[in-house]
């Protein structure tokens, strides 16, 4: 059986914090200090800039979003444009690549098919769809995937929409696609599950998809997030 996994649930946090904690137990991760880490929260409204993100995508003034209190953050997963918020379940794997697939390839499909069984679970069908990325279902989007690799971990993975505010997405140009529709599991479904039951039956997928048992994680979060502040 492969070794296990581990998580850790931020809840509600801002996404500059997190993502220097999510770099901290990256390099712990290529230290081997640590084993490979889901690393699970929810995040006030920002939009965030991949690598290969234009500008042209957010569709709002600078001003504009800053009136309403939505962030603008570039990031380093691959991808454009994306946006998260509270609603969302934002999900960053830190995984030693070689010890879990062949390829990127393999990974980025796994991690998909976690999604697709995820939403599986609240009776929607979802699927990819060729040269896009992220899951669909009717023809709309109800989780993106962007991630990053570096010294052969990864970083960052995907985000999916249990009960957002919808409107926030027309802020933007979803992954630089033209006329791409947004969707969640509550829109469709007319049900609001929350947060904490949508994150346990992601980490049973996760389980399942990678063949790994998954358990809670005994890093001590309070103490890197202060170190990470130093």
């Amino acid at each position: 059986m492969p070794y296990p996994m581990e998580w850790i649930d931020l809840g509600r946090v801002n996404y500059e914090p997190a993502f220097e904690l999510q770099l901290r137990l990256h390099a712990l991760r290529r230290a081997d200090e640590i084993a490979d880490t889901i690393l699970i929260q929810e995040n006030p409204p920002v939009i965030t800039l991949g690598r290969s993100a234009s500008e042209a995508n957010i569709l709002a003034p600078r001003k504009e979003l800053q009136a309403t209190g939505v962030a603008v953050i570039e990031v380093s997963r691959g991808g454009d444009v994306s946006y998260h918020g509270p609603g969302q379940l934002v999900v960053s794997a830190i995984m030693r690549l070689r010890d879990r697939v062949a390829s990127i390839h393999e990974y980025l499909r796994l991690i998909e098919q976690v999604a697709i069984n995820l939403v599986a679970e609240y009776g929607i069908q979802a699927e990819r769809i060729p040269g896009a990325s992220g899951v669909w279902t009717q023809d709309k989007k109800i989780a993106a995937v962007g991630i990053a690799i570096s010294h052969g971990v990864t970083l960052h993975g995907l985000a999916v929409n249990v009960d957002p505010d919808l409107s926030h997405f027309e802020l933007i140009r979803p992954c630089g696609l033209e006329n791409t529709g947004v969707t969640s599991i509550a829109a469709l479904t007319g049900s609001k599950p929350g947060l904490p039951d949508v994150r346990d039956r992601l980490l049973h997928e996760f389980g399942q998809v990678f063949e790994s048992p998954v358990r809670a994680s005994g890093v001590d979060v309070a103490e890197l997030m202060r170190r990470s502040k130093e």
